[in-house]
C-alpha cells in the first residue's frame, strides 16, 4: 500500500522525491539542499528506500518518527539494537549507551508496538535508524494517529506547493511535536556528550520551556549573557543539524527531541 502511495507522489514531486538534490544523492554539495528541522512522521518502507536522501517536498529529513512492532532486542556492552517491522517492512534500529546510559534497559518488548524517534543512517549500504529516544506504545490510536500524521504530511506539502510554487512545506500542528518532546526529555537529563557549556545551555533552555510551540529566538537570547546571545543562532543551527532540536510555528521556534 505504502509503496504504491510514494509512487504516485513522486512522479509529481512529492513527499519522496530525490530529483530536486540529483547533485546531492552523489554525494555532492550543493548550496539548495537543506534538511528540514521538523520531526518527520514515516513509514519503514520509505526509509529503506531512500535512507538519508529522504526528502518531503524538495527538502532532505533529519529527525524521523515512526510506529512499529519490535520483533528483536539485543543488548550490549555499549548498544542496544532492535528489528522493527511495520505493515511496510522491516529496518535495524541502533540506540548508543553514554555514561550513565550503561544501565540503560530497554523500555519496550519483544513483539510489542512502540513509538520511536531518530536519524536514518546508512552503513555498508544497508540503512538503519540512529534512535534518540524508544518508548512503548500506550494505546492502538496512536498507530492509527501516526498513519493519518504520515498521510497528512504529503497533503500539506501540496498545499503549500500549489499555493506558493515553491518547495517550502507546512508542517503538522504541535501535537506530534509535543508527543515527541514529551517522550523523549526524560532521556535528556545532564549533558549530552559532544556538546560545549553553551550548547548545552541553549538545549537546556529550550527542554524547559513550556509554550506550545517551544522556546522562541528572542527569547532564548534574552535569557543568556550578551557574549552568548551574540552566537544563539549558530548553537541553534548547531543543535538541530545534530538532531538535539527541531522547529515547530516557525523556524524561530525551537523544541528538544
Amino acid at each position: 500500500m505504502w509503496n504504491n502511495f510514494n509512487n504516485s507522489m513522486q512522479n509529481e514531486g512529492g513527499f519522496m522525491d530525490t530529483t530536486t538534490n540529483e547533485s546531492a544523492t552523489q554525494g555532492e554539495t550543493k548550496p539548495g539542499f537543506n534538511r528540514a528541522n521538523h520531526c518527520i512522521p514515516v513509514m519503514i518502507a520509505q526509509m529503506l528506500r531512500y535512507g538519508e536522501q529522504l526528502t518531503i517536498w524538495g527538502t532532505a529529513t533529519r529527525v524521523v518518527t515512526f510506529v512499529a512492532v519490535v520483533r528483536h532486542v539485543e543488548p550490549y556492552s555499549t548498544k542496544i539494537t532492535f528489528d522493527f517491522e511495520d505493515e511496510s517492512g522491516s529496518i535495524k534500529g541502533i540506540k548508543w549507551l553514554e555514561g550513565d546510559d550503561i544501565d540503560y534497559e530497554s523500555p519496550v518488548k519483544v513483539n510489542s508496538y512502540a513509538r520511536i524517534f531518530g536519524l536514518i543512517r546508512n552503513q555498508d549500504d544497508e540503512n538503519y535508524v540512529l534512535i534518540c529516544n524508544i518508548q512503548p506504545m500506550e494505546h492502538l490510536n496512536e498507530l492509527l494517529t501516526h498513519l493519518m500524521e504520515v498521510t497528512a504530511v504529503c497533503l500539506e506539502g501540496e498545499k503549500m506547493v500549489n499555493e506558493t510554487a515553491s518547495s517550502d512545506f507546512s508542517m503538522l500542528d504541535g501535537s506530534s511535536h509535543n508527543n515527541a518532546n514529551q517522550c523523549q526529555r526524560g532521556a535528556s537529563n545532564g549533558n549530552i556528550s559532544g556538546l560545549n557549556d553553551e550548547q548545552q545551555m541553549i538545549l537546556d533552555i529550550i527542554q524547559d520551556s513550556d509554550s506550545e510551540y517551544g522556546a522562541e529566538r528572542s527569547a532564548i537570547k534574552s535569557r543568556v549573557a550578551p557574549h552568548v546571545a551574540s552566537r544563539v543562532d549558530q548553537i541553534l543551527e548547531f543543535l538541530a543539524a545534530e538532531g538535539h532540536v527541531y522547529t515547530t510555528k516557525t523556524d524561530d521556534f525551537y523544541k528538544a527531541i
